[in-house]
């Protein structure tokens, strides 16, 4: 009996969300009320109030839950053992994209054009940069580099997120292992000369 309660009560917190990623999509966060998430939801308010306490929790807890599960999915991407590895961009970008695959209609309203959640995609990066950092090993402990090693944080995690953001925008228009390994060679390479672009001195 317990297992059919539960299974209701998931069905119908599937269905909350649904509705509320395409009103997101729609309309934009701010406009939505929810009357509007429970009409399309098909319930009634009175069952919405039960599962969340108003619009910004469910937005906060849609959220946490898919970051805390694209986090896990990142953090069991292997490190190289040596020096800072290209072969973990294309890793992780790969990671990144399946999980957004399996959940293409969060992430769009999320990250796509004017009704986009800002702070969803300031966390999603802080979770790639964090993951970069912890790949990288310089060649040497005291080793001075030759630019900011935050600073090149901060150009990789954008450059990842520009790549997301484009992926989602033109419905995922090459595979996720296609763009990982064009990104990871665009990183290694630069960007002209992963094109095959020549180069005058």
């Amino acid at each position: 009996m317990n297992k059919k309660i539960d299974l209701r009560i998931l069905r119908t917190k599937q269905s909350i969300r649904k509705a509320f990623y395409e009103l997101i999509q729609e309309k934009g966060y701010e406009a939505i009320t929810i009357q509007d998430i429970a009409d399309r939801a098909m319930i009634n308010r009175n069952t919405f109030y039960l599962h969340y306490q108003n619009k910004p929790d469910l937005l906060d807890t849609c959220m946490n839950e898919l970051l805390s599960d694209l986090k896990d999915a990142v953090v069991l991407c292997p490190i190289s053992m040596n020096l800072f590895s290209i072969s973990l961009l294309e890793t992780v970008m790969q990671t990144v994209l399946e999980h957004i695959s399996l959940n293409m209609t969060f992430y769009r309203s999320m990250l796509i054009e004017e009704n986009r959640i800002y702070q969803f995609q300031a966390k999603m990066e802080n979770i790639i940069n964090n993951k970069l950092i912890e790949g990288w090993k310089p060649a040497k402990e005291n080793s001075t580099l030759a630019i900011s090693k935050e600073l090149l944080i901060e150009y990789l995690g954008s450059a990842f997120m520009g790549i997301v953001i484009w992926w989602i925008k033109n419905d995922k228009p090459l595979p996720a292992y296609e763009v990982s390994s064009q990104f990871s060679k665009i990183v290694a390479y630069g960007h002209l000369r992963a094109a095959g672009i020549a180069i005058e001195e």
